[in-house]
This record gives structure tokens, C-alpha cells and sequence, in this order.
């Protein structure tokens, strides 16, 4: 048996069943070269940390369970590491399918774009190679690390959904160097219902406060707040309109601005049943995201005595 180059890491729950595993023994790439770990249990950092120990290859991988990796996938990052030996870590987008339903299909175009995903839209979409990236572009759910990244940083136990920008915002902090390489990309499952996505999204927002909370975090943008902003607008605008109708203007200009964006997108995609319901979908995100964030400031305003434990706090909210 030859030497592992590539330690592929998946991280499942005890219910489900990766469908990632079909096109990993489907790379074109040498099979004794790579291992697959397939990790189980509630705790998605536990998982992936606990596979990391197992780890026999030069490179770990991270993919999520319900993937689809193409071919090249690993041959691509191995040719970015040889191009680029300065650099220890190196991720890619997550497409959305091309064979996803029209509200899933609806959801990826959203992301990708910057009404839906603003800062953040590069994990959709394939953007530019980026050689000083961070966790805006990057996701464990597509990421390769040089083994020895692993002895300076792990995943936070205590984190969930936002496991990967504290991980990736600490990897940043060491002086370890990141990448974002568009050629390496995956196809990626999205939410296949509305309630499904807000529950997602209403979680990345939940998460945000906490993480921009700890001292050392790389990145600190009032991007993030914005959604608050407007979910504390729409709260408090029946009682602005009873004083001044023109509190009503912003309302007016975002639902304009929704519906132009929405058919400008959908047009340029060729996505013409999407257009339909890519209004309904921005909403979603926003007001599930705006919703989270509000929750998640008055947790960290509150004090939250059991540290970062916030994966139970989460599925107290549901």
C-alpha cells in the first residue's frame, strides 16, 4: 500500500448517511493515496477533531456528508499545494447542484449573490483565487490543511453552526496562511424548505454576536448587524407610520430593490422559474438572519454562563 497523501474527514450525524461517500471512490485519483474517515455523533467539531487524530495523510480534507465532490477534486488540491507550498490551508466553493429543486436552486443563487450573501457570497459562488483569504470565503464544508496546521489549532467543541470562522479566524491569528482557489470547488445540498432555511440562517445570525465577541477574532464587520437593523425597522413601523407616512420609504425602496435584483439575477442565471419565488427567498434570509442576530445579542448582553455552549441554546429556540 503506498503512502496517504489526502485524509478525507467526514463529519455525520448518528442518523444519517453521507452521500458524499459515492463520488469520493469516484476520483480520479489514485485510491491508495487517500483515506476516507467517516466520523459520527452530535458534536460536529468533536467529530472532525477526533478524525483529525486518526489522520494518516500529509493533507486533511473536510467535506460535508451530504456533498458531491467532482472528480478532481483532490488532484486539484494537490496541484494547488505544489504551486503554492507557502500556503497551509486552501478551501473552495460549494455550488448548488444543478439538478436541485427550483427552491433550493432559488436559495443557492440567493447566497451567492451580495443582496443574499454579501461578504460571504464567495463560499457560493466561484470567485477569484484569493492567496490572503479568511473565513468570508472558507467552510469546512471544502478545506484542505497541511497536517501540522492541527497541531497549533482544532475546532471549538463549543460552537455550532459557527465552528468554522472561530476556526478559521484563529488559523489567521497564528500566522497560518489561507487560500481561496475557485478550481476547487464541490456541489453542495441546500435546504429544501422555507422553514428549513430559516432555521440555517436564523442560526449563522444567532452565532454571529458570540463569535465577534471573543477578543481575538480576525474579522469585525457592522455588515453583520445589518439585518438587525431592519428587523428592529419592520418592528417599530406601525407605530413610525402613525406618526410619519414617509417611515414607510425604506419599506417601499427594499421591495423594489428585491424585485429589480431578483429579475436581474434571474435572468442573467437563465433561471426563469426561480424568479418567481427569489424575492420570497432574499426576505427569508434576511429576516432569518437579522431575527438570529438579535437573538444571539441579547444572549451575549444577558451573559451566558455555561461559556459557548450554544448548540443547546439553539435547539431550545426550535
Amino acid at each position: 500500500m503506498g503512502n496517504i497523501t489526502f485524509s478525507v474527514i467526514i463529519a455525520v450525524a448518528p442518523d444519517r448517511t453521507p452521500e458524499v461517500l459515492d463520488s469520493l471512490e469516484r476520483q480520479n485519483y489514485p485510491r491508495d493515496s487517500y483515506e476516507i474517515i467517516v466520523k459520527r455523533g452530535h458534536n460536529t467539531s468533536e467529530n472532525r477533531n477526533s478524525g483529525v487524530k486518526e489522520a494518516r495523510g500529509e493533507y486533511i480534507a473536510f467535506v460535508d456528508d451530504d456533498a458531491i465532490v467532482e472528480p478532481y477534486w483532490l488532484k486539484k488540491a494537490e496541484e494547488f499545494f505544489e504551486r503554492y507550498p507557502e500556503i497551509d490551508v486552501v478551501g473552495g466553493p460549494q455550488l448548488t447542484p444543478p439538478d436541485e429543486t427550483t427552491f433550493r436552486y432559488a436559495s443557492g443563487i440567493a447566497l451567492a449573490s451580495v443582496f443574499g450573501g454579501a461578504s460571504i457570497r464567495n463560499r457560493y459562488r466561484k470567485g477569484k483565487l484569493n492567496l490572503k483569504s479568511d473565513e468570508r470565503e472558507l467552510t469546512s464544508a471544502n478545506i484542505f490543511c497541511k497536517k501540522k496546521v492541527f497541531e497549533k489549532v482544532l475546532f471549538n467543541k463549543y460552537f455550532w453552526p459557527g465552528e468554522d470562522p472561530v476556526f478559521f479566524n484563529e488559523l489567521v491569528r497564528r500566522g497560518i496562511k489561507l487560500a481561496y482557489c475557485p478550481d476547487i470547488y464541490i456541489y453542495h445540498r441546500r435546504r429544501n424548505t422555507p422553514v428549513s432555511l430559516f432555521k440555517q440562517i436564523f442560526r449563522y445570525g444567532y452565532v454571529r454576536p458570540k463569535i465577534k465577541s471573543i477578543k481575538k477574532t480576525h474579522i469585525s464587520s457592522s455588515l453583520f448587524a445589518v439585518p438587525s437593523i431592519f428587523i428592529v425597522y419592520l418592528i417599530f413601523l406601525p407605530l413610525l407610520l402613525i406618526s410619519r407616512k414617509f417611515f414607510v420609504l425604506p419599506l417601499l425602496i427594499y421591495i423594489l430593490a428585491t424585485i429589480i435584483l431578483s429579475f436581474t439575477i434571474a435572468i442573467k442565471e437563465r433561471k426563469y422559474k426561480e424568479l418567481l419565488i427569489l424575492p420570497f427567498v432574499f426576505f427569508l434570509i434576511h429576516i432569518g438572519y437579522g431575527t438570529g442576530f438579535l437573538c444571539g445579542l441579547i444572549r451575549k448582553l444577558k451573559g451566558d454562563k455555561n461559556g459557548y455552549r450554544y448548540k443547546r441554546n439553539l435547539q431550545g429556540l426550535f
